[in-house]
């Protein structure tokens, strides 16, 4: 069993964030094994990770006409570009092997996608810890009704956001390979933290 927050932003790379990677190492409940870096459009990860215990992958946030989508396993971007569609965004995610995970669907935060959700070619549904449970339960139906996973993430932008979902997966996890795999065998889930 692997326990990771999926949705974590870092100043140095977000200008929404102002969590450094020292704040996280600081503070990181230990329930987790890993974490999973998600700027928006923002893939090189920085080199230094000062954990010995937890692991930390990369993946980016995506905007689109919609709402954001979380694409992990991927090696290039699209260009930044306002009104991209969706459809676009997760064709070019699957094409490169990765996943497309719908980011809070439902939210009075955010852009979200709402019951578009149920148009997509997801490949899992986050629960994002910065939103209220009705929206956690509007995200698990929609989950439920289209047979995907749920991925948990706190979609921290500073410490008080840290620790509050993260996702359960079934086996150990040792790459991002490892996470594609899971999910698309549904052998994960979004937990509270």
């Amino acid at each position: 069993m692997t326990i990771i927050d999926m949705h974590i932003h870092l100043k140095y790379r977000s200008s929404c964030s102002n969590l450094s990677i020292d704040d996280l190492y600081n503070n990181l409940s230990r329930s987790f094994d890993a974490v999973c870096i998600t700027d928006h459009w923002k893939l090189s990860p920085k080199k230094y990770n000062p954990f010995h215990d937890v692991k930390m992958f990369y993946g980016a946030e995506i905007s689109c006409k919609l709402g954001d989508i979380l694409a992990y396993g991927i090696k290039s971007l699209l260009p930044k570009k306002k009104n991209i569609d969706a459809e676009k965004i997760i064709e070019f995610i699957h094409k490169q092997g990765g996943i497309a995970v719908c980011a809070h669907p439902y939210t009075n935060r955010h852009e979200g996608f709402g019951d578009y959700v149920y148009e997509h070619e997801f490949d899992g549904i986050e629960i994002n810890g910065a939103l209220d449970k009705k929206f956690h339960l509007l995200a698990e139906k929609a989950a439920y009704t289209l047979d995907i996973p749920t991925l948990g993430g706190s979609d921290a932008h500073s410490i008080r956001q840290l620790n509050t979902f993260g996702t359960k997966f079934e086996k150990p996890i040792n790459s991002i390979t490892d996470i594609i795999k899971a999910v698309k065998n549904k052998e994960c889930k979004a937990i509270k933290i």
